[in-house]
């Protein structure tokens, strides 16, 4: 079988985009990244910034001799102390006369901290989190102070507090994850600097060496500094630098709000007691956490109250499309992070909205007023007070989330999808990316107009996006040939059985007739169509859907709806014009930096078997590789689609990377939406029309791109819009926004280490 017959219907489409150069393609809904929504998201984003610099600090649990995590305790039912240093069990394990044995109790003097560097806001700063739930024990030995022993320091994780209420939430809930990983463990396994003879009062340059454990990630880290020991108490200070990069929590790069290094100083204050051998530990190392504290008195009800409701609160509530981020179910959430507010709504980042004043004016802008932001910023430099009680319900007054009529509410076909788990009931993979069937009801057998959907996630939690594909009857033999393979797969493996198939990318589906249709990322809006327009799906349509999930911890059984609004019979008699949407895909050549190409073809030269990917053609080997023989065909022909070579595109300045590219529109109408797509390398983005010319209007413009909200821009205005008609599609990327262990070059594909310039103009044809 020739290749080309192998490709699903995605990348066919793509094919006629390249070869053709026109191609039909119906409205893809808002379905690019992970969005969240609200003032939360924003602030969210803050504390992930610096949460994945504490991670470093502190989650953690024991790992067993076979590297394993022992996993008793990570949630912890009773009293957690640190553990000894010296077994009193055995005699011969400490001299009393010789020795003695120092303690450190939570909350008493002692405390971890982090200090990292980021841009906030576009301002470089230090932000430090501390806590002094800590514990741990020291014995000293007075005739032979090499032979002192450090026992292994316990800190509590959920305890860190920095500047920002909001920031320490975010740490705890996405990067340290504290409520399944409660404790950070360093066990030291050498200490040097010890070899002079004791003398109380003395300070020691030391350097203690040991195995970090950040949730489950184990480490080897030197901590220096220097410590002192008098009859009653020993203090030192030692501190670490290490990278988050090594235990997967950063560095964090959020468009527009935050960046932080990938160094952070960790350091431990130790203020041990003198204790005495065989005496009980103290200091249970849980506590709990105080979501509020005290709330000062102020003016809240008439100036902060009114736009929380009609901005945040729609999504920002307990079950709405943000709650996981956060929640403002009440007076006193709201605030308990004031100045966080304050912050993210000031510099723009809350609520999002993304185009410049460039673009034209578009239906349903978030952003707010500059009044509004004054009277929250007020707010929050006079305390954050209330003058309503903390427990006031924060009611919506508008819905951000306009629902559609639930003409169909069509569940998956084969039941709840699990998920693969392993024994002890954790996920066997962190990304999940499964294909669903589900069944239209026909029962006129005459087809559906949709002029209405919407996609309702059922596990809000787990849903990381969905891209909804139309699939004919005719392809019903090759669905159920592609479940029945997976079932082989799933009882070959050892899996459990669960509905649909593994899907990375498209549909995975070879058939003619299958196209995207829809998609959803959390926050985004259903999709509601003019008057007269819809899509139209045939007798016998199936609709397939690709979701993302994102495990953590669990994975909960999901049930996630499609819910679609069909014209009735009146209306389609009346005349239903299917809606065009368009598809231009332009070249995305962003090489290596000198500095990166250089470490790449070192490590090349002196590591066996090591692939340079800093060379664009062993990328597109890999390329190949990973997904089918069609991906690296791709980039070349898009070059050639826009007339250039790789030549005219893979120029950096500095590491931003650039791409230009002039396509006729392929419909004619008014323009209904706009879109612009591109991965997390996307710096900033343009669509303009007739461009170089006395009629040149910008479509899309967004200088700072957010890889979190890609949305469809439905202009005010009715913009005429012919086939033929010229449109320059623009990408900038920054090979800096995203930490690449090893340095590649990034060309156009489907991974997160690739990148697209993906634009969609969707059109509503003229009624005649």
């Amino acid at each position: 079988m020739p290749w080309w017959r192998r490709l699903d219907a995605g990348r066919v489409a793509i094919l006629a985009v390249l070869v053709i150069g026109t191609v039909a393609l119906l409205t893809r809904s808002q379905w690019s990244g992970t969005v969240e929504t609200a003032v939360d998201v924003a602030v969210d984003a803050v504390d992930i910034a610096v949460d994945a610099v504490d991670v470093a600090v502190d989650s953690a649990v024991d790992g067993n001799e076979a590297g394993e995590i022992d996993r008793s305790e990570l949630v912890t039912g009773g009293e957690v102390v640190a553990p000894p240093v010296v077994d009193v069990d055995d005699p011969e394990d400490f001299d009393v006369e010789t020795e003695r044995l120092y303690r450190i109790v939570p909350e008493s003097g002692s405390r971890a901290s982090y200090h990292i560097q980021e841009r906030l806001g576009g301002l470089s700063r230090t932000t430090v989190g501390t806590t002094g739930v800590m514990a741990g024990e020291i014995a000293v030995n007075l005739t032979d102070l090499a032979a002192s022993r450090v026992g292994e320091i316990v800190v509590n994780v959920e305890m860190f507090r920095s500047d920002s209420a909001l920031r320490d939430k975010r740490i705890r809930h996405d990067y340290l994850q504290s409520s399944h990983w409660p404790f950070v463990r360093f066990r030291p396994t050498s200490i040097e600097g010890l070899d002079a003879e004791f003398a109380d009062g003395t300070s020691y340059d030391i350097a203690i060496t040991g195995e970090l454990t950040v949730k489950e990630t184990t480490r080897t880290e030197t901590f220096t500094g220097t410590v002192s020991v008098t009859p009653d108490a020993l203090t030192a200070v030692v501190s670490a630098t290490v990278l988050t990069s090594d235990y997967d929590v950063g560095p964090i790069n959020i468009a527009r709000l935050v960046h932080t290094s990938d160094e952070v100083i960790l350091t431990f204050e130790m203020v041990a007691d003198r204790v005495d051998l065989g005496s009980e530990p103290a200091g249970d190392l849980r506590r709990e956490i105080d979501p509020t504290g005290d709330i000062a008195k102020g003016r809240f009800a008439a100036t902060v109250q009114p736009i929380l409701e009609t901005r945040c609160v729609s999504c920002h509530t307990t079950g709405g499309p943000a709650w996981s981020t956060l929640a403002l179910d009440t007076a006193g959430d709201a605030a308990a992070i004031a100045d966080d507010i304050a912050f993210v709504t000031g510099i723009g980042f809350m609520p999002p909205w993304l185009p410049s004043d460039l673009s034209p004016q578009y239906v349903h802008d978030w952003s707010l007023s500059d009044d509004e932001k004054a009277a929250i910023k007020a707010w929050a430099d006079a305390g954050g007070g209330l003058d309503v009680r903390a427990s006031t319900p924060l009611v919506a007054r508008v819905q951000a989330i306009i629902p559609v009529e639930e003409d169909q509410k069509i569940g998956p076909r084969d039941g709840l999808y699990t998920g693969y788990a392993r024994p002890d009931g954790w996920p066997v993979k962190s990304d999940d990316y499964r294909c669903q069937v589900h069944e239209v009801a026909d029962p006129e057998g005459d087809g559906n107009w949709v002029k209405g959907f919407e996609f309702r996630p059922d596990q809000v939690s787990v849903v990381h996006h969905s891209i909804v594909y139309r699939v004919p009857a005719a392809a019903a033999a090759e669905v159920e040939a592609k479940i029945a393979a997976e079932d082989r797969i799933e009882a070959a493996e050892g899996l459990s059985d669960e509905p649909g198939w593994t899907c990375f990318g498209l549909s995975g589906l070879n058939s003619e007739g299958v196209y995207s249709i829809q998609g959803w990322a959390p926050g985004q809006s259903p999709t509601i169509y003019p008057d007269g327009y819809g899509l139209y799906l045939a007798p016998g349509d199936m609709i397939v859907n690709q979701i993302h999930y994102h495990y953590d911890h669990d994975t909960p059984p999901d049930g996630s709806w499609i819910i679609l609004d069909t014209a009735t019979a009146d209306e389609v008699a009346a005349g239903m014009i299917h809606i065009r949407g368009n598809s231009y895909l332009t070249p995305a050549e962003v090489p290596c930096t000198p500095e990166e190409a250089a470490v790449a073809a070192e490590r090349a030269a002196t590591i066996d078997g090591y692939v340079d990917l800093c060379v664009r053609d062993n990328v597109l080997v890999e390329i190949g590789e990973k997904y089918d023989a069609f991906a690296p065909l791709i980039p070349d022909l898009l070059l050639a689609q826009c007339g250039g070579t790789v030549d005219a595109y893979d120029h950096l300045e500095g590491s931003i990377g650039y791409s230009s590219c002039d396509l006729p529109a392929r419909s004619t109408g008014t323009i209904h939406t706009v879109l612009g797509h591109m991965h997390e390398f996307g710096a900033a983005y343009r669509m303009t029309l007739h461009p170089d010319t006395a009629e040149e209007r910008v479509l899309l413009d967004i200088p700072v791109w957010d890889f979190e909200w890609q949305l469809n821009y439905e202009p005010v205005e009715d913009i005429r819009i012919n086939r033929g008609d010229m449109v320059r599609f623009e990408c900038w990327w920054d090979r800096t926004l995203i930490y690449m262990p090893e340095p590649r070059y990034i060309t156009w594909n489907e991974g997160t280490v690739d990148e697209m310039c993906f634009s969609s103009i969707a059109v509503l044809p003229d009624r005649t």
